[in-house]
């Protein structure tokens, strides 16, 4: 009878091992490691065009400036007080054609500051031209930044 318990304990133990890797924070490029909590209005702190970001969406190399064959192109955006009602939003644009590439939205589950991390990924490369990257937070502009592929 001992060993049938130890058994069953040892399974669940498994199962919550398995569970807890299974985190929702590792299921999107756009979701970040926040700090919680909430100690004033919401800001958007930075927002910074790079060749990578790290673990926690902060960026990596920043750039304005990628090389000819660039496949994927980062922006790291640093959020104060990001509340689960609050939207940012991401409009990816090639200007040489005024085509809009791609929109992303990111809201959080978890309220607080940190940095968001978005990737625009180019099938082959980008072409070469210039590029802008608008963000929006709750439908309003803030900031929009250019960077180039030549």
């Amino acid at each position: 009878m001992k060993n049938k318990t130890l058994i069953f304990s040892l399974i669940a133990v498994f199962v919550l091992v398995l569970l807890a890797g299974c985190s929702s924070e590792k299921v999107s490029e756009r979701i970040t490691s926040f700090i919680e909590g909430i100690s004033g209005p919401i800001e958007i702190e930075e927002i910074t065009v790079c060749k990578n970001v790290d673990t926690d969406y902060s960026p990596i190399d920043p750039t304005d400036i990628f090389p000819s064959g660039t496949e994927i192109v980062y922006l790291s955006v640093k959020i104060n007080n990001m509340t689960r009602e609050d939207k940012l939003t991401v409009k990816w644009n090639y200007l040489e054609s005024g085509e809009e590439i791609s929109t992303t939205d990111f809201q959080t589950e978890t309220p607080g500051s940190g940095y968001v991390g978005f990737s625009l990924a180019i099938e082959g490369a980008f072409p070469s031209g210039r590029y802008n990257a608008a963000v929006y937070l709750n439908n309003q502009a803030q900031q929009t930044v250019e960077f180039s592929v030549e």
